[in-house]
C-alpha cells in the first residue's frame, strides 16, 4: 500500500534491536497442531444444570505455545461455572489460557451450563497458540584503508608514481569497492582530472596494490585527494601531499632608455633563480633594435649579425642566485626604438621583455674665425671668414650670425648662405633655417681698416639648439708708416 516503505523506515529509525537467537531446535521448518473438539450431552432439560466439554491435544511435533482456548456462553443458557476457572474475554466469552503445550499433551476445559429455553443450544470453541521460529547468521564488518607512498619533492615536468594499497582489514568481504583519483592543480594526467578504477571484492585481510603516474605540471605544495567506497555504505579518502619544486626565471634591464645618436650604450641584464629548483641549460638573447651597432659583450656573449642579437649561455643558475651580463652598442638612428630579450632555461622555462629606447639626434655647432690678410696697412682691406661646422648628429636649425667690427673699421661687403645686412659696426646675417649634421657652411665679411692699431673683430653665433650665444674675436693688425 502506498506510504508503507517510508513508514516502515521511520519506524525502524526508533527501534534498537534487542532480540538474540533460540534454540538450535527452532531453526528450520516450525509446525506445531492442535487438534480441537467440544462435547455436550445428547440433550439437556430446561431448569436442570448440564456440563460441556473442549478438549485439546497437541498433536504436532513441536511445542504450541500461549495456547489459549476460547467459547462463548451458548444463547438460552446462564453460565453455571468452569473448571478450571475461564476469565472473561470483556466481550462476553470465555477465555482458558493453557500456556505451553508439548507434542502429545491434552487439555480440557468444563463448562457448567444451566438451560432457561427450548430448542437448540451450542456455540463455537476455538483454539489459539504461538508457533516460535529462530534464525541465526554471522554479521561481519568489512572496512576499507587506503595507503598512499609517493616521493614528498619532484621536480616540474617529471613523472610521479603513486603507489596505492587498498586493504581490508574488516572481518567481512567488501563488495563493489571503486577507487576514485581526484587530480589536483599541479600534477596531469592523460585522461583527465576524475579517474576511477573498479578495484571488485576485496576478502577479510585481503590487499589490492595499484600504480598510478602523474606528471608535475604546476609549481607549488599540491595535496592529491584519493577516494575509495564500497558496499555497506563504505568511504575512505586519503590525502597526499607533494611539493612540485621548479626553477623560476627573471630578467631586469638596466640601462639608458634615452640615447643621442652616435654615443655609447651600455645596458646590463640580470638573470636571477627566485625558484625552488636550479635552472639548467640557461641561455639569454638580447635582440639589438635596428639602427643600433654592436660593440662588445662582457661573459663570452656571441653576437650574431644575421638575426643582430647577442647570446649568452650558462650551464646552470642554482637557487636564488643571480648573473650578470653587459651589452655596448651605439644608436646610428634616430627614432624610437626597442630592445627586446628572451631567456630560456630547463625544465619549462621561458621570459621575454623589452625596454623601449628613444634615440635622438644632437646639434653640435662650432664655429672659426680667420683674417684673409693680417697685417694690412690702413686703408687696406682684409677678408674674415667664418667656417660655422655641425659636428653633432642632429640638423642645427635657425643659425644666427652676427658680425661685429670695432672702431676704425668698415664693412665693404659680406657674403654667406644667407642675405645680410650692414649696420653700420654691424653685419647681420638672417637666420639659416638648417643646418645638417656633419655639413659646414662659410660667411666672408670684408673689411677696411681705417685706423691703426690692433683691432678685433667679433662673431656671435646662436642656434635653437643653444641656451646662450657663443663669440669669438679674430685681432688683425693695422699699421701706419706716418
Amino acid at each position: 500500500m502506498p506510504g508503507l516503505g517510508p513508514a516502515s523506515d521511520e519506524i525502524g529509525t526508533r527501534i534498537q534491536g534487542t532480540g538474540t537467537p533460540g534454540q538450535k531446535q527452532l531453526e528450520g521448518p516450525q509446525s506445531p497442531q492442535l487438534t480441537i473438539q467440544k462435547f455436550a450431552p445428547d440433550e439437556i432439560q430446561v431448569g436442570k444444570e448440564a456440563t460441556f466439554q473442549i478438549k485439546v491435544i497437541n498433536t504436532g511435533r513441536i511445542a504450541a505455545h500461549g495456547v489459549e482456548i476460547r467459547d462463548s456462553v451458548p444463547k438460552g443458557t446462564r453460565l453455571v461455572g468452569t473448571d478450571p476457572r475461564a476469565l472473561p474475554d470483556g466481550e462476553g466469552g470465555l477465555v482458558w489460557s493453557l500456556g505451553t503445550m508439548q507434542p502429545g499433551d491434552e487439555a480440557s476445559v468444563e463448562v457448567r451450563l444451566m438451560p432457561e429455553q427450548e430448542g437448540e443450544i451450542g456455540s463455537v470453541a476455538t483454539v489459539h497458540f504461538n508457533a516460535e521460529a529462530s534464525a541465526r547468521t554471522i554479521a561481519t564488518k568489512p572496512e576499507l584503508v587506503i595507503q598512499t607512498s609517493a616521493p614528498s619533492q619532484a621536480l616540474i615536468g617529471d613523472e610521479i608514481a603513486l603507489t596505492i594499497t587498498v586493504s581490508n582489514p574488516g572481518s567481512g568481504v567488501a563488495t563493489n569497492v571503486v577507487l576514485e583519483e581526484h587530480v589536483p592543480p599541479g600534477l596531469r594526467h592523460p585522461a583527465g582530472e576524475e579517474l576511477e578504477y573498479e578495484v571488485g571484492d576485496l576478502r577479510p585481510k585481503e590487499s589490492r596494490q595499484l600504480e598510478l603516474t602523474l606528471s608535475a605540471d604546476g609549481a607549488g605544495v599540491v595535496t592529491n585527494l584519493l577516494r575509495a567506497h564500497a558496499d555497506a555504505s563504505l568511504k575512505v579518502e586519503e590525502r597526499l601531499e607533494i611539493e612540485v619544486l621548479a626553477p623560476q626565471l627573471d630578467v631586469a634591464l638596466d640601462g639608458p632608455k634615452r640615447r643621442y645618436l652616435e654615443r655609447e650604450a651600455t645596458y646590463t641584464l640580470s638573470v636571477s633563480n627566485p625558484g625552488t629548483a636550479p635552472a639548467r641549460n640557461v641561455e639569454l638573447v638580447a635582440e639589438l633594435p635596428a639602427g643600433f651597432e654592436f660593440v662588445s659583450a662582457n661573459n663570452a656573449g656571441y653576437y650574431e649579425p644575421a638575426s643582430r642579437t647577442v647570446q649568452w649561455n650558462l650551464e646552470e643558475l642554482p637557487v636564488q642566485e643571480v648573473g650578470t651580463v653587459r651589452l655596448t652598442a651605439v644608436p646610428m638612428e634616430a627614432g624610437e626604438r626597442v630592445l627586446r630579450f628572451t631567456c630560456t632555461g630547463e625544465p619549462g622555462q621561458s621570459i621575454t621583455g623589452e625596454q623601449p629606447i628613444l634615440v635622438e639626434g644632437i646639434a653640435d655647432v662650432s664655429f672659426q674665425v680667420v683674417d684673409v690678410d693680417d697685417p694690412i696697412e690702413r686703408g687696406g682691406e682684409t677678408t674674415y671668414e667664418i667656417k660655422v661646422v655641425n659636428q653633432g648628429s642632429e640638423a642645427a636649425t635657425n643659425l644666427q650670425l652676427v658680425a661685429m667690427l670695432p672702431p676704425g673699421m668698415q664693412a665693404i661687403a659680406a657674403e654667406g648662405p644667407a642675405r645680410h645686412a650692414i649696420d653700420r659696426n654691424r653685419v647681420l646675417f638672417e637666420g639659416l633655417p638648417r643646418l645638417a649634421p656633419k655639413a659646414d657652411t662659410t660667411y666672408r665679411v670684408r673689411v677696411q681698416g681705417l685706423q691703426p692699431g690692433d683691432l678685433r673683430f667679433s662673431v656671435q653665433l646662436l642656434t635653437d639648439e643653444m641656451s646662450a650665444p657663443v663669440t669669438k674675436e679674430e685681432s688683425t693688425r693695422v699699421y701706419s708708416d706716418e
